[in-house]
């Protein structure tokens, strides 16, 4: 894996949201007990859903409802993100450092972006709670266009609006599927380390450019 400087052409950083910029795991898996609860069942711990955070309310819920089928796992849903839209933001925060980083960028003339795979009405309503919707310069959700992560799409779209070309942009993410879109955008990439990957993962093998395990670390890459 290549660990070079980021170059001084950068112009732009894209953010996934959960598991990267914001730690929302903790409200997240709140609404999936909730839902639990109203089953009867026991709260789970957050380290056992934890990893599922990123890939999606669904995976959430496989891992939340492991006994039912797929259309009980469904009904489900829906449920699940207004349980999720109510208490938004009760314990989600910014990732150690990830302010910091952010103030990095502005200062060297950064453009930064949220590329993510969650629904536009909850990317909203998140980023308004905890007030960093005008730290973005665009932001793309999971339902902007017809294709979402690992699809190009997404990428693209958000440099396009910034008029950045993807040889001068990252793409900085914790699952697969962000180093995915970002390569075959054209971006360079970066694995956060930190985020919510299984334990049988490995994010060395995804094929970034550049492994961080915290947001301070990447801050040392823009030097």
């Amino acid at each position: 894996m290549r660990r070079s400087p980021l170059p001084v052409k950068t112009r732009a950083l894209l953010f996934d949201l959960d598991g990267t910029l914001l730690d929302t795991a903790p409200d997240m898996i709140a609404a999936a007990n909730a839902l639990r609860a109203d089953d009867g069942l026991d709260a789970l711990p957050l380290a056992d859903l934890r990893p599922f955070v990123s890939k999606g309310g669904r995976a959430i819920l496989r891992a939340a409802f492991p006994h039912l089928d797929d259309a009980a796992r469904e009904q489900r849903l829906q449920p699940f993100l207004d349980r999720y839209r109510a208490d938004i933001a009760v314990a989600t925060r910014p990732f150690d450092g990830m302010l910091d980083l952010m103030t990095v960028c502005r200062v060297q003339g950064i453009a930064l972006g949220i590329v993510t795979n969650k629904p536009g009405w909850l990317t909203d309503a998140l980023l308004d709670a905890l007030d960093l919707h005008r730290e973005f310069a665009v932001i793309v959700s999971g339902d902007t266009l017809a294709e979402k992560k690992p699809h190009p799409a997404p990428v693209l779209h958000a440099l396009k609006q910034l008029a950045v070309s993807p040889a001068d942009a990252w793409m900085f993410g914790d699952d697969l599927r962000d180093i995915q879109a970002g390569r075959a955008a054209g971006t360079r990439t970066v694995a956060a380390a930190f985020g919510y990957i299984d334990a049988g993962d490995d994010p060395r093998r995804w094929g970034a450019d550049v492994l961080v395990r915290s947001a301070h670390e990447l801050i040392a890459y823009l030097d």
